[in-house]
């Protein structure tokens, strides 16, 4: 089972085998299966990076309400993180998923431990709200993760004191353009995890892999 402790992990969003062969290659710690922009079938895809990368594993199934492109209910969700679960690090569930529960339950009799998501692609949240929201999302039993659009560059500075003292352990992310070199200084104050891309970005603001990597080394957090 694979922790996310220091040094922090780089993330690299993928959609198929052949892109994640291309993010080991390019550095990356960890391969974000999204399940939602696949079009190979989740399990075999799975269980091939499983056997043949050894390369940490997180399974994501985003839906469109959390800017992803899974529009099914929440509980089709299920079914398909069960079959996952015994092949993965980790699984990322919306905090704001209405079975929440429900989901997590997947993991029981695995090694997998859960990632709780929270994303706000219109504004950065108040600090309260953003503490608040990582104190529910660990106390779901795994890491918070928490992705925020800025409007300015002191919403950046907000979110970077929101993780110098928030429970441990944490990702965080500033969304867009104000925000790109979060991806890479959030890790100074504590973020555990950032994610990057391998031919395309998935998400606003992302940088490729191999940049990430590159500054985390400069930083020395590499």
């Amino acid at each position: 089972m694979m922790k996310m402790d220091f040094p922090p992990k780089v993330v690299a969003s993928i959609t198929s085998m052949e892109e994640a062969i291309e993010a080991i290659g390019l550095g990356a710690d960890i391969v974000e299966v999204r399940v939602d922009l696949s079009t190979e079938k989740p399990l075999p895809m799975i269980e091939g990076i499983y056997e043949d990368l050894k390369c940490g594993i997180i399974a994501t199934i985003r839906p469109v309400y959390e800017g992803g492109n899974f529009k099914g209910p929440d509980a089709d969700r299920i079914k398909i993180f069960k079959e996952l679960a015994p092949f993965v690090d980790f699984i990322d569930v919306e905090l704001r998923a209405s079975n929440i529960d429900d989901i997590l339950e997947t993991l029981e009799g695995t090694d997998a431990l859960p990632i709780v998501s929270y994303h706000d692609f219109e504004k950065t949240p108040s600090n309260d709200e953003m503490l608040d929201i990582i104190d529910r999302s660990s106390q779901k039993g795994g890491y918070a993760k928490l992705a925020v659009m800025p409007k300015s560059f002191h919403d950046v500075l907000r979110l970077y004191e929101v993780t110098l003292v928030s429970k441990r352990p944490v990702c965080t992310i500033a969304m867009g353009e104000i925000g790109q070199h979060s991806r890479i200084m959030s890790c100074v104050y504590g973020s555990s995890l950032t994610y990057g891309y391998v031919r395309r970005p998935v998400a606003p603001g992302q940088m490729r892999v191999d940049r990430i990597k590159e500054g985390l080394k400069i930083l020395g957090l590499r």
